[in-house]
């Protein structure tokens, strides 16, 4: 009879439907792939590398002062400070010595133990503030040269941590 639908399960038909569907979905992906990697490549033959950085004169005096000074770590100090009496202060930093300078040990401790009795005796007001620590930096390089003699030119401070 010819009107009549088929007997069976039906499962021939399904698995040719799965079977196109699973082709459609590989050649896809293999076009998809093939598109990528074409645009990826064009793409990167237009691109230029970065140009090198233009350093300014400051950084070249920076480069020139850091290759030719040496760098003296000195250990983190902490102390008590004068005013709030519960107020303690942690700074690290180092002393930059003038182009062919080293400093002796000796030299060193004695900086750090001015920079210590400094500390001790100053207050948060002070301090307080981009002008306070900027006055810090400026009294630590004058008590730092005049203790080495006019050998240190510079004091990087590394941190600082106030307590209160």
């Amino acid at each position: 009879m010819a009107g009549e639908p088929e007997k069976g399960d039906g499962k021939g038909k399904k698995a040719g439907g799965f079977k196109a569907l699973l082709l459609a979905g590989v050649i896809l992906t293999l076009v998809a792939a093939g598109g990528g990697w074409f645009l990826g490549t064009q793409i990167g033959k237009e691109i230029a590398p970065p140009p090198e950085p233009v350093k300014t004169e400051a950084q070249k005096n920076a480069d020139t002062i850091a290759s030719n000074s040496s760098v003296t770590i000195l250990n983190p100090i902490l102390t008590n400070m004068a005013a709030p009496n519960n107020a303690w202060i942690r700074i690290e930093c180092s002393l930059v010595s003038q182009p062919g300078e080293v400093l002796s040990p000796s030299v060193a401790a004695e900086i750090s133990n001015d920079f210590l009795a400094y500390l001790r005796n100053s207050t948060i007001a002070q301090i307080k503030g981009a002008s306070g620590l900027m006055n810090l930096r400026e009294d630590l390089v004058d008590r730092a040269r005049t203790r080495s003699q006019g050998k240190v030119t510079n004091v990087l401070i590394s941190s600082l941590v106030v307590e209160q």
